[in-house]
């Protein structure tokens, strides 16, 4: 393994153990370093000290601390001469997702909306300019729920995304549009900035996005915004399925007006639950 392709390396940086220096740019040091340390485990799976501290060009014995107390909390487990993350990951993988309001509220509508168009119903959540589905049901099985949910995803390229950025404040929109590199998933994903916000506009405006197989080749959806109870975007939900049964003309005269009633239902209930 090399390491120069770790993208979460710190290369060149001094950790001296687990003593904690405050940097200049508000970063504690050994933070970076074990931080990077759980990422290396996502990329490579399963590694030995040695294989650690090559990765991150530090030394064995800052390799085997930060891995000793990343075990002693159960974050990383042992496996004869390896380690591997460790389930207390899943563990706060969960409870981060329970804690979240939209989440709680809107898992028995989302299910329903499943089960009404017979399709795939996704919640998508935002952090930081990127979506992220936290839950998703299937009626059919023309989509992977499991490869999706958990995983970062554009918010360009799909309807949820599009739906949760065409309602962020004008300011904040406009900077996650300028620094997105807007990267092409498809032939049909919006690669151009102006053209971007026009279709962000008309989002606002008739109030749900569409997805004419922007991130999957052969895959439409409708998305429409979840709101607060302070008026402000919380999320995004969507209906996906196959572009056969899922036409143009169905999604924007059917399709559409039967997400936003759900999502009109979700956000009763998120503000007087």
């Amino acid at each position: 393994m090399d390491s120069r392709t770790m993208s979460v390396s710190l290369q060149n940086i001094e950790y001296p153990g687990l003593h904690l220096v405050c940097m200049g740019n508000r970063r504690i040091k050994s933070a970076e370093r074990l931080f990077s340390i759980i990422e290396a485990f996502r990329e490579y799976g399963r590694l030995g000290v040695t294989e650690l501290s090559d990765i991150l060009n530090i030394s064995k014995a800052n390799a085997h601390h930060y891995v000793s107390t990343l075990r002693d909390y159960d974050y990383v487990v042992k496996k004869n001469d390896k380690y591997e993350l460790g389930l207390e990951f899943f563990a706060v993988a969960v409870d981060t997702r329970e804690q979240s309001p939209v989440y709680r509220v809107a898992k028995e509508d989302l299910a329903r909306l499943a089960d009404e168009t017979g399709e795939t119903a996704w919640c998508m959540v935002e952090q930081n300019g990127m979506g992220m589905f936290i839950d998703g049901y299937i009626a059919g099985r023309s989509i992977d729920r499991e490869s999706i949910i958990g995983t970062w995803k554009p918010l360009h390229a799909n309807s949820a995304g599009k739906a949760i950025l065409a309602n962020l404040p004008a300011d904040r929109r406009n900077t996650i549009i300028d620094r997105s590199e807007l990267e092409p998933l498809t032939e049909n994903t919006i690669t151009e900035r102006n053209k971007l916000r026009q279709e962000l506009k008309e989002i606002q405006e008739r109030g749900f996005s569409t997805n004419f197989g922007e991130d999957l080749s052969g895959i439409h959806a409708v998305g429409t915004p979840i709101f607060d109870q302070n008026s402000e975007v919380a999320a995004g939900i969507s209906v996906a399925g196959s572009a056969t049964r899922l036409t143009k003309e169905y999604c924007k005269n059917e399709l559409a007006p039967l997400v936003r009633s759900v999502a009109d239902d979700i956000e009763f209930n998120l503000a007087y639950r």
